[in-house]
């Protein structure tokens, strides 16, 4: 992998381009659907199983995790593709134009700056609304369970276990999203200093 980074090979071939497309395409493909777990667990979870589910359908933010979630797994799938490319890459008859697979890089490429985007709008707002909560409590107040006798804390003013569970899972799609932008920024400088006898 470190050979990626080296300036002196400045003209990789394509069993070289087609070794760094299957290793990076499974390391993608793991660490995404690693990091990626969380976030389909939540979203199954919350949409399958939700309480209160209203019968006015799903809300905005649901909307936009269904959306961050289908990009994900869009950009696992492409993560695997990458290796199928490389595969074809090794045979000089099924080897695809540079153009191609430059097609295929900044598509996998976008994809996942769409899921990074997603994810942080929606954090922002779940983050942001928590941040609301807190600061609706009074000010030096202690925070004390509902279940002890006499105490009575304002409904939803507590920071859930679920919420963290939730901002846990936005930060493993950003996170996700981080693995394929660089997986495909990687591969794509590689692609791009290829010469072939055309060029």
């Amino acid at each position: 992998m470190f050979k990626l980074l080296d300036s002196e090979t400045a003209n990789p071939s394509p069993h070289q381009i087609a070794r760094s497309l299957r290793w990076l395409g499974w390391s993608g493909f793991w660490l995404q659907a690693l990091l990626g777990f969380i976030p389909i667990l939540v979203v199954v979870t919350r949409t399958l199983f939700g309480p209160g589910q209203q019968p006015r359908g799903p809300s905005f933010g649901i909307g936009l995790s269904i959306a961050c979630l289908i990009c994900l797994v869009f950009s696992i799938y492409w993560c695997f593709r990458y290796t199928l490319l490389g595969h074809k890459m090794e045979n000089r008859d099924l080897r695809p134009a540079k153009a191609q697979v430059k097609r295929d890089l900044k598509l996998g490429l976008l994809i996942n700056l769409g899921i990074m985007a997603i994810a942080i709008l929606i954090a922002l707002v779940r983050v942001g609304s928590l941040t609301f909560r807190m600061l609706t409590l009074p000010q030096g107040s202690t925070v004390i369970t509902p279940n002890q006798i006499g105490t009575t804390v304002a409904q939803g003013a507590l920071i859930t276990p679920s919420n963290m569970i939730a901002i846990q899972a936005m930060i493993n799609a950003i996170a996700a999203g981080l693995v394929g932008v660089v997986v495909a920024l990687l591969l794509l400088r590689q692609v791009g200093q290829h010469r072939s006898a055309q060029d």
